[in-house]
């Protein structure tokens, strides 16, 4: 829409572009210019010149018979021609998440509209941040003239923006056709060609927006395809790979069927009901707009909470190894621990319907896709998992910081852990194991007071416990005193309490690699031999 805005082009000419139906040159090649991701900056300047005017008045019409009369090929008669030549120069840059786009846009502007002011013999002063942003932006030239050699850079540009309208010729003989205006025949001769039916303007509007969404839902995949969970995860970037060649395809086949509809249309061989049946199927079909803006969502959520998850395992020491078999070979390690993705390769209900609908030609008759089938897997509940898996992971590699233990990060496809888990290599063996952290035990309940000892009942300890500890301490002290609660013993006695000292204690279950987890803390003081104040 906005390339066809700056060259002048109306809804008919674009249709027809679309469609394939007409060839384009010169400046016109800017409409086949599209950007290729939105993390890139545009700005177009365009040189208009115009410099005759011819037209046909009816004293140039021959008073006999005309020799396109009777051709049916023939339908209009051209009355004017507008000369002169356009030229469209595209400046492009990639722009960082660092950088302040707001910022550069504002730079930039300052040096275009200078930029502008060379055709009217101004000079360009341009400050160091002007001449900064400016110089980092590549530049593309289409237009009607002829070149020694394309600019690339913005200070080409400036010497080219100059030199164009010497480019016309010495007496504008280079100028080419911008614009010219026809008459139906059949005004003039009620036996010629009717003039061909066109088609309305919200019609056109409607397919340019269909087309739009999938050039669109491209733009946005290439973005994702850089971002560092589709670098990292094969699995994460084919679906994102699929969805960008599945649009593409959709596109073409969309701007195949409309050059072959609209000639048909125009002739009137056909009504433009056809065009709305197309958009109907699309609109029942699995490219719609809602579902591919509700796909790209859900992928730009799932990019975005991988990367911060692999941003906080990478500052922990823990690096993406796509070779796990170097790792359990290594005999330095005795322990693999891997934080793994175990859903990223789950199968996609859109691009499998996507699929489907480009390799059969009933397609198009299919449902459309209810919004639940295009959720994602990630669901809080998961995300919750995640996290928690995560802080346990970085709790693991802290306790075993020094230690042959080796932490890596992978994906596997594991359906029955949702989200991610922690699997665990250990003891030589090639079978992993599901790392589990100890549940929290019960806190200690105090059962007898004898003199200066106390009975405390601890509760059995979960099944992934493989140590089972009662810790206490006086209140000023810092390190906790450990006593091993044995299998089956019930019951811990501590001795040699003092009188009027307040004691902390708790228990700890503890499992693999030293995973610990307390209870909550007890604080009691003994008061005299049977009696005890607990907080």
């Amino acid at each position: 829409e906005n390339k066809s805005r700056v060259l002048d082009i109306d809804g008919c000419l674009k249709l027809s572009f679309l469609g394939g139906l007409i060839n384009v040159g010169g400046a016109a090649n800017f409409l086949k210019d599209t950007k290729k991701s939105f993390n890139q900056q545009r700005l177009t300047l365009r040189y208009h010149s115009t410099t005759k005017f011819e037209e046909l008045i009816m004293n140039h019409f021959p008073s006999g018979e005309m020799a396109h009369y009777d051709n049916d090929v023939a339908t209009h008669v051209v009355t004017a021609v507008l000369y002169g030549a356009d030229a469209c120069f595209v400046f492009d840059r990639e722009v960082s998440s660092d950088e302040d786009k707001m910022e550069i846009a504002g730079e930039v502007k300052v040096a275009f509209k200078q930029l502008k002011g060379i055709s009217a013999g101004a000079n360009i002063n341009l400050n160091d941040n002007q001449k900064t942003a400016a110089q980092k932006f590549n530049c593309t030239f289409y237009g009607d003239f002829q070149l020694p050699c394309n600019p690339s850079s913005f200070e080409d540009a400036m010497k080219v923006f100059e030199d164009l309208p010497k480019l016309l010729g010495e007496n504008k003989e280079l100028a080419i056709p911008l614009r010219v205006w026809l008459y139906p025949l059949d005004k003039l001769f009620s036996r010629v060609v009717k003039f061909q039916h066109e088609i309305s303007i919200s019609l056109s509007t409607d397919i340019e927006s269909v087309i739009e969404s999938l050039s669109t839902t491209e733009m946005k995949c290439s973005d994702l395809l850089t971002d560092t969970p589709a670098l990292t995860f094969t699995a994460f970037h084919d679906k994102i790979n699929d969805m960008k060649k599945n649009c593409y395809q959709c596109r073409l086949s969309l701007m195949k069927k409309l050059g072959s509809l609209l000639p048909k249309i125009r002739g009137k061989f056909i009504e433009d009901t056809a065009l709305i049946d197309l958009l109907n199927d699309h609109e029942k079909s699995p490219f719609e707009r809602s579902a591919l803006e509700q796909w790209l969502k859900e992928k730009e959520e799932e990019s975005d909470i991988i990367k911060s998850l692999l941003t906080q395992l990478n500052d922990s020491g823990a690096m993406v190894e796509i070779n796990l078999n170097k790792n359990l070979l290594n005999l330095e390690v005795t322990h693999l621990v891997i934080y793994t993705f175990t859903s990223l390769g789950w199968t996609d209900e859109l691009l499998s319907k996507q699929k489907a609908y480009l390799s059969s030609t009933k397609g198009k008759n299919e449902e459309k896709s209810s919004e639940s089938e295009h959720q994602t897997w990630l669901t809080p509940d998961i995300q919750k998992t995640m996290r928690n898996n995560l802080r346990v992971f970085k709790n693991l590699i802290d306790l075993n910081s020094n230690t042959s233990v080796k932490f890596i990060v992978a994906s596997k496809e594991m359906e029955n852990s949702p989200g991610s888990c922690i699997l665990l290599y250990e003891n030589e063996s090639n079978e992993a194991v599901c790392f589990t952290p100890p549940t929290k035990p019960d806190c200690p309940v105090i059962e007898d007071v004898r003199c200066r000892q106390v009975v405390l009942k601890v509760s059995p300890p979960c099944p992934v416990t493989e140590e089972l500890k009662l810790l206490y301490k006086m209140k000023e002290e810092k390190d906790w005193t450990s006593q091993t609660v044995s299998e089956n013993q019930n019951t811990v006695t501590l001795t040699d309490l003092r009188p009027d000292t307040e004691y902390s204690i708790k228990c700890a279950a503890v499992g693999k690699l030293n995973y610990t987890v307390d209870s909550d803390v007890t604080r009691l003081t003994v008061i005299n031999q049977n009696l005890i104040k607990i907080k």
